[in-house]
C-alpha cells in the first residue's frame, strides 16, 4: 500500500504510520506515551495543510502496527527491561527495594519492589494491611498483588506490590516473607485476606503474631450459593442471618442469635455453615472488633485500588510498561493524598454543636475523620443513658436510643481517669470514639475529650514523628555526651532564629513551613537510606543477586487462568447477528460503521 503526497513523493504505509502516531515504533518509549491517540492521528493525517489527499488505514491500523512492531523488540527484553528501570530506580534513591524469582530457564517467576515513598507510609500507617491476589493487569496473566493501607485521610495507600508466578503457597510465602524483609521486619498488627488456603498458610507462617481477619464481604456473597433453597423459600433470612452477623455487639448475643437461626430453619448438617461458624473469631464483628483495623473489615480497599489501576494498567500490558504505569499512578494517589492534607490545614470546618470538644478536635484530626467524629457527636444527641451499676471508681450504663428498646450498649466509666470502654468496641475497632461514650461524658460534663481517644495516626500531624523530650539528664549518658549537646544547642540556636523571621507575615511563615518540611522530607530519606543499605542487592539464597549486570532476564510465559477463557466463550445466534449488523452514522447503510464507510474516504 503506498500513499501519495502533494509532492509526488511515494511514501510507504510504515512510514506514513510513524509520521502520524509521531513516534518510533521501535523505540524505548512505550505506546502510552505517544503525543496522539489513534484516533487524533487520523486527523491529523487527514487534514494537516491537505498534503494527504486520502488515507487508506483505519485508526485500529494504527494500533496494530504499533502494537506488531513494540511485540519484535520488547517481548523478548520485556523483562530484562524491567530489571533495568528497577536498577535505575536504585541507583537515583537507595530507599527503592526490589527482588524477583527465576525459574530453570531464566524465565522471570516472582517479582516484587516497592518505593521509598511506600516504605515511608508504612512507618505511620502500616498497622492493617489487606491484599487481595485476584487481579490480573499484565499481558503475562501474573496476579498483581498490591499491598494496601488506609492513611490519616482515609485514602487507601500502597506499601509495595508483587507481581506472582501462580497463587501457591510458596509463591505467597516468597512474596511475604520479601515485603517483610523490605519493612525492616516490622509485622502489621492486622492482616485482612480472603480465605484462600494457600494465602492462610503463608500468612500463618511469615506472620505468626499478627491478628488475621478474613474478608467478610467474600463470606456473605456466598450465602445464597450455599444455602440456595432457604436463601429463596424464606424471604425473612436474609435479614435475619446479615442482622445476627452486623448487629451483634457482644460474643454471647451473636452465639444466641446463630443458634436461634439455626434451629429456626433447620440448618444443623449444613456443612459451610459449620466451617463458617468455626472460623469466627476471624470474621464476625463481634469477635474481631477488640482488635484495630481502622475501620476495615474487608479487602474492599484492595479491590477499589484494583479499580484505580485499571486506568492506568490493563491485561495488555507488557512488564516493562507496567512499572512505569504503577508509578505514574502512585504518583497520582499522593497528589491527591497532598490535596486532602491541603484542604485540611487552609480551611476551616462548620461546626454543629457548641461543645468544646468539637473545637478542639476541629484543629487535630483530618477533614475526614473529623467529620466521622462530629457525625458521633451530633449523634450522641439521640441516646439517653441509665446508670445500672456503680461503685466508687467505675459506674456502668445502659445507653439506647430515644424511644427505642434495641439495641442496648454498655458503657464502663471511671470517674477519676476519665476513663471509658463500650460493648461496641467502635473506638478499639476504628480509632473514633462512639457516640455511646460521647453520651455518657456529656452526661459527666467531661466536655473536653480526653487524649488518650485522639490517635495521632487520624491526625494531620500523623506524618510527623512526636518530638521525643530532652533533657540534661538524657545528654549525660554514653560517650558522645558533649558532640550530641553541641549538635542540639546548634539546631535550637537555629531553630529560634528561623522562628523570628517566619513569624513576620503569612508569606514569611509559609517559607519558613516549607523549609522545615523539606528539612525534614530530606532527614526521613537519609534514615531510610541508612537502615535499607543492607537491604541493597538482597535477594533469596537460590536465586542470582539482582545488582548482577550480567543476569539475563526472560519474559515470562503465558499463565492459565482460572476458569473459561474468554475466547472460547460459546456465542449465541443472535450475538453472531448483531455482529454484521452495524449501520455507519455517515451514509446509515447497514454492514459497516464510519470509519470503514466507502462514501466518506472518497469524499476525503
Amino acid at each position: 500500500m503506498q500513499n501519495i503526497h502533494e509532492d509526488s513523493t511515494i511514501v510507504s504505509s510504515d512510514d506514513m504510520l510513524e509520521s502520524v502516531v509521531g513516534i518510533d515504533p521501535l523505540n524505548s518509549r512505550l505506546p502510552t506515551e505517544s503525543p496522539l491517540e489513534p484516533y487524533e492521528g487520523m486527523e491529523f493525517a487527514s487534514i494537516e495543510e491537505t498534503r494527504i489527499y486520502y488515507t487508506r488505514f483505519s485508526p485500529q491500523d494504527v494500533i496494530n502496527y504499533l502494537t506488531e512492531k513494540r511485540q519484535k523488540k520488547l517481548e523478548n527484553g520485556d523483562a530484562q527491561m524491567m530489571l533495568s528501570y528497577f536498577k535505575s530506580c536504585q541507583l537515583k534513591n537507595l530507599g527503592f527495594f526490589y527482588a524477583f524469582q527465576m525459574d530453570a530457564e531464566g524465565r522471570l517467576a516472582n517479582c516484587f519492589w516497592v518505593d521509598s515513598r511506600s516504605k515511608m507510609a508504612y512507618k505511620y500507617f502500616g498497622d492493617v494491611v489487606t491484599f487481595d491476589p485476584t487481579y490480573l493487569t499484565n499481558k503475562y496473566k501474573m496476579p498483581f498483588v498490591p499491598f494496601t493501607g488506609v492513611n490519616h485521610h482515609q485514602q487507601s495507600i500502597i506499601f509495595g506490590c508483587a507481581l506472582i508466578w501462580d497463587e501457591t503457597i510458596e509463591s505467597f510465602f516468597w512474596f511475604l516473607s520479601t515485603w517483610l524483609e523490605a519493612m525492616s521486619g516490622i509485622s502489621p498488627k492486622t492482616i485482612i485476606k480472603n480465605q484462600d488456603a494457600a494465602i492462610s498458610n503463608a500468612v500463618a507462617k511469615v506472620f505468626p503474631k499478627v491478628n488475621h481477619h478474613y474478608c467478610m464481604w467474600h463470606i456473605e456473597k456466598k450465602v445464597s450459593e450455599y444455602l440456595n433453597r432457604v436463601y429463596h423459600e424464606h424471604g425473612e433470612f436474609k435479614n435475619q442471618f446479615y442482622k445476627c452477623i452486623r448487629q451483634s455487639t457482644t460474643v454471647e448475643e451473636f452465639d444466641s442469635d446463630w443458634e436461634a437461626m439455626i434451629d429456626k430453619y433447620g440448618l444443623q448438617d449444613n456443612q459451610w455453615l459449620n466451617k463458617i461458624f468455626s472460623i469466627r473469631e476471624k470474621w464476625i464483628p463481634a469477635y474481631v472488633r477488640h482488635n484495630f483495623c481502622a475501620g476495615m473489615s474487608t479487602t474492599q480497599r484492595s479491590e477499589s485500588m484494583n479499580k484505580y489501576f485499571k486506568d492506568f494498567l490493563n491485561s495488555s500490558t507488557l512488564l516493562s510498561q507496567f512499572v512505569t504505569q504503577y508509578e505514574k499512578a502512585l504518583d497520582a494517589r499522593y497528589n491527591k493524598e497532598r490535596e486532602k492534607t491541603f484542604k485540611t490545614r487552609n480551611s476551616k470546618p462548620l461546626l454543629r454543636t457548641l461543645y468544646p470538644m468539637e473545637e478542639e478536635t476541629s484543629k487535630i484530626y483530618t477533614r475526614k475523620m473529623f467529620r466521622i467524629f462530629q457525625d458521633e457527636l451530633v449523634g450522641s444527641q439521640l441516646f439517653i443513658t441509665e446508670k445500672v451499676k456503680f461503685s466508687i471508681e467505675v459506674s456502668t450504663y445502659k445507653v439506647r436510643e430515644i424511644y427505642k428498646e434495641k439495641p442496648i450498649y454498655y458503657v464502663n466509666f471511671h470517674v477519676t481517669s476519665k476513663v471509658a470502654n463500650c460493648s461496641c468496641h467502635v473506638f478499639e475497632y476504628s480509632g473514633i470514639l462512639c457516640r455511646h461514650v460521647l453520651c455518657v461524658f456529656i452526661k459527666k460534663k467531661v466536655y473536653c475529650l480526653p487524649s488518650q481517644y485522639v490517635l495521632h495516626r487520624w491526625s494531620i500531624n500523623a506524618k510527623k514523628e512526636k518530638v521525643k523530650e530532652v533533657t540534661i539528664e538524657g545528654f549525660q549518658e554514653g560517650s558522645n555526651n558533649a558532640f550530641d549537646t553541641s549538635l542540639f544547642n546548634s539546631i535550637m540556636v537555629h531553630s529560634l532564629e528561623l522562628s523570628e523571621r517566619g513569624s513576620q507575615s503569612e508569606k514569611h511563615h509559609d517559607i519558613a513551613i516549607q523549609s522545615l518540611q523539606n528539612g525534614i522530607a530530606k532527614l526521613d530519606l537519609l534514615d531510610i537510606k541508612e537502615s535499607n543499605k543492607k537491604f541493597v542487592d538482597s535477594t533469596s539464597e537460590d536465586m542470582p543477586k539482582v545488582s548482577d549486570v550480567s543476569i539475563a532476564l526472560h519474559y515470562p510465559p503465558l499463565i492459565a487462568t482460572k476458569g473459561r477463557p474468554r475466547t472460547l466463550r460459546m456465542k449465541s445466534s443472535l450475538e453472531m447477528v448483531r455482529k454484521g449488523s452495524s449501520t455507519c452514522s455517515y451514509c446509515m447503510k447497514k454492514g459497516h460503521t464510519k470509519p470503514k464507510c466507502p462514501n466518506l474516504n472518497q469524499t476525503r
